[in-house]
């Protein structure tokens, strides 16, 4: 529970206008996200008769994954001002109070873990960190059209199967996205005349 009120110092407007865009930003996403409420669920098989792997999966078409991405892309393009650790950061050095920098610190550490996470890849036997799906999609099919980022994802795909490597994406995206909507709950009511931040009511120690 968000009940914690700690005092923000020293932000500026610059820093106040980018917390500004990034709750708007947060809002559309998870707009983009609501129409999609069934928990992601894969599957594998073996088939008799090639002896290969089937997966199965209930991910969302390639074109809605797309439109939540582009609203994703905000959150972790380096050069966005919204990007989720710029905002994270510019804002834990403006406050003192240790539990609420060790709450955002955590939100910090669960999102690395998360780009770190390779669960559906690894199941296939081809580990591959959501981090690196999430840059090759986006590098080679959906924002840009990098050659070898391009020949990169062909061959995961080949490897781990197209739908496999879609889902990963999909379920990075949710996962990743979590942590930046726990980021907005801290800064939801941050700005000018009201220069706070809202934690959980907790101290939470860096082996929480």
């Amino acid at each position: 529970m968000i009940a914690r009120k700690s005092i923000v110092s020293g932000i500026t407007e610059d820093e106040l206008a980018s917390i500004s865009l990034f709750r708007e930003r947060v809002e559309k996403l998870a707009a983009s996200q609501a129409k999609y409420q069934n928990i992601p669920i894969c599957s594998t098989s073996l088939d008799a008769e090639s002896g290969k792997l089937i997966f199965r999966a209930n991910t969302p078409d390639v074109d809605d994954i797309l439109n939540i991405a582009v609203k994703f892309r905000f959150f972790y393009a380096d050069k966005e001002p919204t990007q989720f650790e710029k905002i994270l950061t510019q804002t834990r050095r403006r406050i003192s109070d240790e539990w609420a920098r060790n709450y955002m610190d955590r939100i910090a550490n669960l999102y690395k873990v998360a780009m770190k996470q390779n669960d559906t890849s690894n199941a296939l036997g081809h580990p591959i960190e959501n981090r690196k799906i999430i840059s090759l999609w986006f590098n080679s099919e959906f924002f840009h059209s990098a050659l070898e980022k391009r020949d990169e994802l062909r061959t995961i795909n080949e490897v781990i199967g197209p739908q496999a490597s879609l889902f990963q994406l999909y379920t990075a995206i949710v996962k990743c996205s979590s942590f930046i909507k726990n980021l907005y709950a801290v800064v939801h009511k941050l700005e000018a005349g009201n220069e706070y931040v809202y934690t959980p009511n907790h101290h939470f120690r860096v082996e929480d």
